[in-house]
């Protein structure tokens, strides 16, 4: 009598026995009786689906660099913003006479104001708290005693 043959396959490829995580295979068992495959075939599918898994990683954090370069550029527009109007109050100031250089005064306090605001953002420092102001009502006379 001749040896027995070995049966090859239905189809070439390797066979890998795993152990997965019941919720895993829960969603695997309720894809394939949804789309009417076998499960070997949705595990294949879903295989195939996540090669490019670290290359999303990868963009993941380069999206992150890129929002810190996008606030470090939005903070230079608006420091040089802040300048051309600093430059602005200091001709108003040197083009005011009389009772308009006060108000000339007060705008290029404003800008440097803001400016010094900005500063203090892009180094991270905290910003200084404004005095606190008594709004309790001033009580008039003698206390009895």
């Amino acid at each position: 009598m001749a040896p027995r043959r070995k049966q090859s396959p239905l189809r070439p490829g390797r066979e890998y026995k795993i152990r997965i995580p019941e919720d895993v295979a829960a969603r695997i068992e309720a894809k394939a009786k949804a789309e009417g495959r076998p499960q070997n075939r949705v595990v294949i599918n879903e295989l195939a689906q996540t090669p490019h898994l670290e290359q999303f990683r990868d963009l993941a954090s380069l999206v992150g660099d890129l929002k810190v370069v996008l606030a470090r550029y939005g903070a230079r527009i608006s420091w040089h913003d802040l300048s051309d109007e600093l430059l602005g109050a200091v001709d108003a100031v040197l083009a005011a006479e009389g009772g308009a250089l006060h108000g000339a005064v007060d705008r290029l306090a404003a800008v440097r104001t803001a400016m010094r605001i900005q500063s203090r953002q892009e180094k991270g420092e905290p910003q200084p708290r404004p005095p606190e102001v008594d709004t309790r009502p001033a009580r008039s006379g003698r206390k009895d005693r």
